[in-house]
């Protein structure tokens, strides 16, 4: 029993020896392991400053940049605008005289009423359209007599089918020559009256000239009841009168 009791007290003795063993050669390990490893110690950089340095000296030079621009944009202005030379108005050369500033009015209804030359060419008119109407009325009626003719042989049934579209035919075509015609008439007349009325106002203009270089007047308006320029006009300033004797006296010296 005793040397049993021994044997036991021994074995703890043994296993705490061994594990102390144990744990002495793991411990250098351990340590090793988890202790960090020196880090070397960082350089310092000495190119930051510069960098700031620089980004400064750019930024400074754009201002700088936009500065020389702006002033020489602006001396440019004052040397295109102040210093340069401006191109003066040239007046054209006239021969004629300056009058007083006064107004002078023509009324055209008397004009139109008691122009000799006006009359005679509206009489000239009157007769070209009485016989344009005349034609135009015979032409008329031999159109309307086949247009008759033409309906009474439908109505008897003695046409054929092509001979009802051959004399439809005809007559859309002269119904529409009819019609060209007489437009062509009319625009004739109309180009013969606007001729005639330039050649009154240039007369109207050669008169009123005269008459404003003896009054020392500066303008000539024209006046109409239907298409009023003038509210009111002086009538000492009315000069419809003379115009119409110096424009009939022309006209009655060319007829004799």
């Amino acid at each position: 029993m005793e040397e049993n009791q021994e044997f036991t007290n021994q074995e703890p003795i043994e296993q705490e020896t061994a594990n102390n063993t144990i744990a002495q050669e793991r411990e250098p390990i351990f340590r090793e392991a988890s202790a960090p490893a020196p880090q070397p110690e960082p350089t310092p950089v000495q190119e930051a400053p510069q960098c700031e340095k620089k980004k400064c000296n750019c930024k400074w030079c754009t201002w700088i940049s936009m500065g020389i621009l702006f002033a020489a944009v602006v001396v440019l202005y004052i040397l295109h605008f102040c210093c340069g030379k401006a191109e003066a108005f040239v007046p054209t050369p006239t021969d004629a005289k300056p009058g007083d500033g006064s107004v002078l009015y023509i009324n055209l209804d008397s004009v139109n009423a008691n122009y000799i030359f006006l009359e005679q060419k509206q009489k000239e008119f009157d007769e070209e359209m009485q016989q344009q109407d005349a034609i135009f009325k015979q032409k008329q009626a031999n159109f309307q007599k086949k247009y008759e003719q033409f309906q009474k042989n439908y109505q008897a049934g003695i046409l054929t089918d092509v001979q009802v579209q051959n004399a439809q035919a005809q007559l859309q075509s002269e119904y529409q020559k009819l019609e060209d015609d007489y437009n062509a008439v009319l625009n004739s007349l109309s180009e013969k009256q606007a001729s005639v009325n330039r050649q009154m106002l240039d007369s109207v203009q050669a008169v009123s000239a005269r008459i404003v270089a003896k009054k020392n007047a500066s303008f000539v308006m024209t006046y109409q009841k239907d298409m009023p320029l003038l509210i009111y006009a002086d009538p000492t300033r009315d000069i419809t009168e003379e115009v119409l004797f110096e424009l009939n006296k022309s006209q009655k010296t060319v007829e004799e």
